[in-house]
């Protein structure tokens, strides 16, 4: 990763020190329609990656089938060509192991990361998305690498089985040396996009900042 790029990507994550944890009304999810409704609250919001295909979409839709037994499928739009990239190899994306599930399930509000420990004889953290997502910007940074969050289209399928949760995994920059710096460059400004149109559209801080200034 270039340096040009990592400063990029730290100027794109900058604005999560001015937000707050995400504050999802969710009821508790027991069944499949509730499990697409939590879905489908990712849409443009996590940018999903075809390994068949090999392409990032940014801007699609989730087509969610009429009949209780079809799978979910994605629809990008052919419009906004500009937010398909291409030739991303299935090597570039790697599973993190990191799940975000709906803090309800665990008696909490809210949305949650269950991160793995490095030592699999530890237990897994459940921290809130906001404090989850610092950690996991920060522990990639010391590895000189960072934390580019995409779903996998071929794990939709295999998600409406399981209790609500969905398997996040990472792009790789250093494993797209093919590509030229300004097309890494759009592909690293808009995953961190995407994940901070989650902070603008569900976070808290801002309301309360307002009712703290209205208190003095």
């Amino acid at each position: 990763m270039s340096a040009n790029t990592a400063v990029l990507i730290d100027d794109c994550w900058a604005g999560l020190e001015e937000q707050s944890d995400l504050d999802w009304d969710l009821h508790a999810i027991s069944n499949r329609r509730e499990a697409i409704a939590f879905l489908q609250r990712f849409e443009n919001r996590l940018c999903v990656y075809s390994p068949y295909i090999e392409k990032l979409y940014s801007n699609y839709s989730f087509v969610v089938p009429q009949s209780d037994h079809g799978s979910i499928t994605i629809l990008p739009d052919e419009q906004a060509w500009h937010d398909t990239f291409q030739d991303i190899p299935a090597h570039a994306v790697e599973p993190t192991g990191v799940y975000i599930i709906p803090g309800e399930t665990m008696g909490h509000s809210g949305l949650y990361l269950k991160i793995p420990n490095e030592n699999r004889l530890v237990a897994s953290k459940e921290l809130p998305f906001y404090d989850g997502l610092r950690l996991l910007i920060r522990h990639y940074k010391t590895l000189g690498e960072a934390f580019l969050p995409v779903l996998v289209k071929g794990d939709l399928r295999e998600y409406e089985a399981r209790m609500p949760s969905l398997h996040l995994h990472r792009v790789k920059l250093n494993c797209l040396t093919h590509c030229s710096q300004l097309s890494v460059n759009t592909l690293a400004r808009a995953i961190t996009a995407h994940v901070m149109a989650l902070f603008e559209q569900y976070g808290q801080r801002a309301t309360d900042v307002a009712m703290r200034n209205s208190c003095h």
